[in-house]
This record gives C-alpha cells, structure tokens and sequence, in this order.
C-alpha cells in the first residue's frame, strides 16, 4: 500500500503512521499490521488466562476464610457465656451469629467467584479460542505462503533482469566487434537468449501466482482483522461485566455485615451494667450475715452445743451495711467510635504509605561547564575541586615511642654513598618501604660532577 503522509506516532502499536479510522480492516496493513494484531491477541489470551488464575486465587481465599471463620462461631468462649450476665451474654451471642453468618456470607461469597466469575470466565475463553483458533491458524498459513512467494519473484525477477542486460548487452557488441570476438559474443549471446526464455517464464508465474496470492491475503486478513476486532470488544465487554460483578458481590457481603454489626450494636447499647449487677446479686446472693467466730464452749463446766445455742448464736450475727469504696466515677461509659477505630478509617482512606523519595545528587560540573564558568568569573575554588580527587578517608594517627640511640639497631648494610645515587625529586623509603639488601651492594653510577673513567 502506499505509505501516507502523515507524522511518526510514539504508541508502540501503531510505529508508522497514525489513522483517524476506528475499524482494524482499515488500520492494520502490511508487514507490521500482521505481527501486531497477531501480538495482541496472545497479549489478549494471556491476560484472560492471568483474570482466570486471580479469580480462583481469590475463591480460594474467601473458602479458607470461611471456613476458619466458621471454627471461631464454635469458639469456647461462646459456651462460657452461659454463666455470663443477660446483657453480655445477648452480646456474645449476636457476635456469634455474626461470625457464623459471616462465615456462611463469605462461603457463599466464594462460591460465587468460583462458578459466577471463573467459570464463566472459562467458558468465554473456551468459546472465544473456538472462534479464533482454525481462522488464526489459516491467515498464519496463507502469511507464511505469501512471504515465501514473494521471496521466490524477487530472486526471479533478479535473474530475469540479469539476463536481459545480458542479452541486451550482447547484442550491442555485436556491432562493435569482427572476427572471432563476433563469434565468442555471438555464443554468449545464444546462451544468454536460451536462458532469458526460462527466467522470464519463471517470472512471469511467480509474479501471478504472487498476485493471485495477494488479492486471497487481502480478503481473508480483512475477514481476519473484522473478527478480531469483534473478539476483542466482546472480550472487552466481558471483562467489563465481570469486574463489575466481583466489585457488586463484595459490595453485598459489606452491607449485610453492616447490617448484622448494626443490629450487634443494638444489642450492646441495651446490656446496662448495674442491671447485670443486680441481676447477678439476686440469682447467686449468698446472704448477708458476716462470718462471726464461734464461741468458746466450756465443757468442764457441761456446756455443750444444743440447737437452741446455734439459733441463738445465728440470731446475734450481724448483716453487712458497708459503703462501697470504688475507683469507678460512677458515670457510665458512651458507647461512641473510639479514637482508635477513626485512626483505622482515616489511615484505610488515605491508603498504603509511599514510600520517600530518594534524595537526588547534585550532578558535577562537566569540563565544558567548568570552562564556561570560569569564563564568566565563576568561583575558581570550584571549578578546581570539580577536577580534583575525591577527599582520602582520613588515617589515624600513629603513636611514635621515643628510645635511646644505643637500643637502635640498622637493618642493614648502610652505604654513606648510597643517596648520591638518586637524582632530581628525592625518594622517602620509610619501614612500610623498605628496600632489599641487594639494592645496596650494585655498583654506584657515577656522580653528575664526577667524569666516567673507564678501566683499560
């Protein structure tokens, strides 16, 4: 097709020209047109496949937390509410309803995605890969005969030019030559023309059956780019729908535990603590006589318990008429949002923390910067710490212990006229540099103020 004049796109899909048409028959021709629809629609299967993957994931999250759920309503503390008070005990028992009917929301919630979405799901790539897979399968076959086509026809029409130049050539020496290179050219000449008929044969049937090839690739990639084009918007449309019912099931399982929390929160505001107290008092009392000490019974004197000398000792036992000392204000308690729960709901809003941006170093003055800067009367300082080295990690300090002369012992041979040898900047040789004793003992050169003189 000819190339339209029209500005490069940046899109990784469309690198070389840009369309205003909404169709993929009257956007995607060519070489490139082939591979990208072909791309995006294994780009198409892998992400239905990836939705698929998530969407089991997430059924069996919602199982797993069903099930343990369901094991927290059978809790112990449930069967210890017995002994509780009215108004805790209706508590407990309504957040044990909640839990199981939680766990069952969730149970049902999961069954949901596991047959409404990924099976669904299932079925949609299924047909969608039915509908895709034996017309994909001939537009690649039908591509793939036409690249070989017309690599055949160039290297035909390239044998078919040769021999025409050739013969054409030829002929043209003809004129100009006599004798033997007439009769040389004019063997060239027939073998040429021999060859000429069977190139240009071959030619000619590549370069229809080339043609031919072209008018089918063109009807059926047309057919090809309208039925992908409607599996991509049917796949589109499907995804859409099934968001929207995994978005819309999570929606119902929070609003009918809303709900339940809501008729808990009932519950809880009519559970009145000092009508539990009283109720607790009255059901297990156990009077209010204090305990008194028995008497001393003097049975040498023949005293001795008799039932009139219990009741008389029970009817003497005084009942108990204290004031309670308590730490309590006696102001009983609102039930309102705790600050910790709207710390939950403000930090849940505003989502996961990002994390810090990393600090950006200042880039370093280039040479030509440097130079510029300097130009303009920049801070010479700077532009000379730009080219110097980084600062050396600082090295601790050694400590130096001073001994006598006499504790001193060389390391070596010394040659007073051993420093006579080095010439120009001096060398410091120190302990951490310290040179072998062979250095020492090679013959001197000579000084620069004393002349060679040669041994005869």
């Amino acid at each position: 097709m000819p190339e339209a004049d029209s500005p490069q796109s940046s899109d990784w899909h469309n690198p070389r020209h840009t369309t205003e048409s909404n169709e993929f028959c009257n956007s995607f021709w060519g070489e490139d047109g082939y591979e990208i629809i072909l791309g995006k629609s294994k780009l198409s299967n892998r992400i239905l496949g990836e939705l698929k993957a998530w969407y089991k994931e997430r059924a069996a999250l919602e199982a797993d937390y069903a099930k343990r759920l369901q094991k927290l309503s059978k809790a112990n503390i449930f069967n210890l509410m017995r002994y509780e008070s009215e108004g805790l005990r209706n508590g407990f028992e309504k957040i044990r309803e909640i839990t199981a009917q939680s766990a069952h929301s969730h149970a049902e919630l999961s069954g949901t995605f596991k047959t409404g979405l990924e099976g669904k799901l299932d079925g949609f790539i299924s047909k969608r890969e039915g509908v895709r897979k034996n017309p994909q399968a001939s537009i690649e076959k039908l591509h793939k005969r036409v690249v070989e086509l017309k690599i055949l026809q160039e290297k035909a029409r390239r044998r078919f030019e040769a021999d025409s130049i050739a013969v054409n050539g030829y002929g043209a020496q003809l004129h100009l030559v006599q004798g033997r290179e007439m009769d040389k050219i004019s063997a060239k000449l027939d073998k040429a023309q021999g060859s000429i008929g069977i190139t240009e044969k071959e030619y000619r049937v590549l370069t229809k059956n080339l043609q031919e090839s072209s008018e089918e690739w063109n009807l059926q990639w047309k057919s090809f780019c309208d039925l992908m084009q409607d599996l991509e918007e049917d796949r589109i449309d499907f995804i859409r729908s099934s968001l929207w019912d995994y978005v819309n099931g999570i929606s119902t399982i929070c609003i009918l535990e809303d709900e339940q929390c809501e008729k808990a929160r009932q519950v809880l505001e009519r559970c009145d603590t000092v009508q539990d107290i009283k109720k607790f008092i009255r059901h297990a009392s156990t009077g209010r006589e204090l305990d008194c000490a028995p008497s001393f019974i003097d049975y040498t004197r023949g005293e001795h318990e008799s039932l009139s000398y219990l009741q008389s000792k029970n009817s003497r036992a005084p009942c108990a008429k204290f004031t309670r000392n308590s730490c309590r204000d006696g102001l009983t308690p609102k039930l309102e949002t705790p600050s910790l729960i709207q710390d939950l709901a403000t930090s849940v809003t505003a989502g996961p923390a990002k994390p810090p941006p990393e600090p950006v170093p200042e880039p370093s003055l280039t040479v030509h910067q440097a130079k510029k800067q300097l130009k303009r009367g920049g801070n010479i300082a700077e532009v000379i710490a730009s080219y110097s080295l980084p600062t050396p990690s600082p090295v601790p300090a050694m400590r130096v212990h001073l001994q006598p002369a006499a504790n001193l012992s060389p390391s070596g041979s010394h040659n007073p006229h051993h420093h006579n040898s080095f010439y120009g900047a001096g060398i410091l040789v120190n302990n951490h540099h310290r040179l072998p004793q062979h250095i020492f003992d090679r013959p001197l050169p000579p000084h620069p103020s004393t002349p060679c003189v040669h041994a005869s």
